[in-house]
């Protein structure tokens, strides 16, 4: 593993090590983890869902402007632009806790290939000479698999666990004593280090659950999508069908599959819990989250914008926009102002050269540069002074 997933992991790991001193079993230690991680993220995804209800209010909306401006994508971005401004909405925030998960998805593959580093909190030396030894095993035993170089903590709990007599010449005596009584099995009788197959050399119920781990992870991610579309859809009926966003609902699951019929159980075992964790908040949040209640939140973040004087992100590229667009009037290619503000029958647009064309155009963009320095509180520094 990488040096990002060995750092995020090493904070995992700690986690993982505390909750496996108060169970002594690893699925336990696994559940509660994750049971830990979904209440830290719980403000996050109660932002998110807020997010996603006001985003499917938001929808029709934004439909509208599409059809308005299909014509004119310039115009439909600057006015997409305005109305996330004036609805406070920022299409990004819903996936901000999605961000923050992977980052500890690829810390929970440090913890679940290394435990005896993150959960027996046993070094680096006696670790390689425990690898040594299970290499020499594996050598006379047929050969060493191809992943052993990734995960040699894993093949080592098997080893010692299987014959610990063969590692009785290791340097700490409390080593072998402590890996024979590591709980890693779930119901007693799965080890959360092997790999799901669909192919087990023997059918037994340790190979039927290893399987079903996998299918489970999936299965609880399609009845959350499905669920999710379904409040979405009695929240708005007349929201359009999100088409492309659609699929990727219903490929994630497969993903999810997929990642655990490739990867030891405990990983598998991972994502199903959360995928059932998120399953219940879901279906918590909904409850809360009325279309009446984010209509309120809405109108209340409307009211705490107009007394706030700071800008949100939108409103500073709209006023970018206009800085660099010189919006206080404008000259075209055949040497013509057209002055905002001003009626074009009283004062028609008046033909100048091009050296007071280019003059003019110097003069809207410093202005429009004073104005925004004055704005953000920024010093103004006019070039064009000696």
């Amino acid at each position: 593993m990488g040096f990002i997933s060995e750092a995020i992991g090493t904070v995992l790991g700690f986690i993982m090590w505390l909750m496996y001193l108060i169970t002594h079993n690893y699925a336990i230690s696994i559940i509660l983890f994750t049971l830990i991680t979904k209440i830290l993220l719980f403000p996050l995804s109660v932002k998110q869902q807020k997010s996603s209800a006001a985003m499917t209010a938001f929808q029709p909306k934004l439909e509208k402007l599409k059809k308005q401006y299909a014509n004119n994508p310039q115009k439909l971005q600057e006015e997409q632009m305005r109305l996330y401004s004036e609805e406070g909405i920022n299409p990004m925030s819903s996936c901000l806790p999605l961000f923050i998960q992977f980052p500890i998805l690829y810390g929970i593959f440090d913890v679940v290939y290394r435990p005896i580093t993150h959960i027996l909190r046993f070094g680096k030396d006696i670790i390689n000479q425990a690898k040594e030894i299970t290499q020499q095993i594996l050598t006379a035993n047929g050969g060493v698999p191809a992943y052993f170089e990734h995960r040699p903590e894993i093949y080592i709990v098997k080893e010692i666990q299987k014959n610990p007599d063969a590692f009785s010449g290791m340097n700490n005596p409390d080593f072998v004593d402590a890996v024979v009584n590591f709980n890693n099995k779930l119901f007693g009788i799965v080890d959360l280090g092997d790999i799901p197959t669909l192919h087990p050399e023997i059918w037994n119920a340790a190979a039927v659950i290893l399987i079903m781990i996998p299918i489970m992870s999936g299965l609880i991610q399609i009845i959350m999508t499905i669920y999710s579309q379904i409040r979405m859809k009695k929240m708005n009926p007349d929201a359009p069908s999100m088409g492309g966003m659609n699929i990727m609902f219903y490929v994630m699951p497969l993903f999810s599959v997929w990642i655990a019929f490739k990867y030891p159980a405990g990983i598998g075992f991972y994502w199903t819990m959360s995928s059932f964790f998120s399953l219940i908040q879901s279906v918590i949040l909904y409850k809360v989250y009325t279309p009446e209640y984010v209509a309120s939140l809405v109108e209340k973040d409307k009211q705490k914008r107009k007394k706030s004087s700071r800008p949100n992100m939108y409103q500073r590229m709209l006023d970018e926009m206009a800085a660099q667009q010189g919006q206080t009037g404008s000259a075209n290619s055949s040497g013509k102002i057209a002055v905002s503000g001003v009626n074009k029958e009283e004062n028609p647009e008046i033909k100048i050269s091009k050296a007071k064309q280019k003059e003019y155009e110097r003069m809207l963009i410093r202005e429009a540069r004073r104005r925004q320095a004055e704005k953000y509180g920024d010093e103004f520094i006019d070039d064009d002074e000696d």
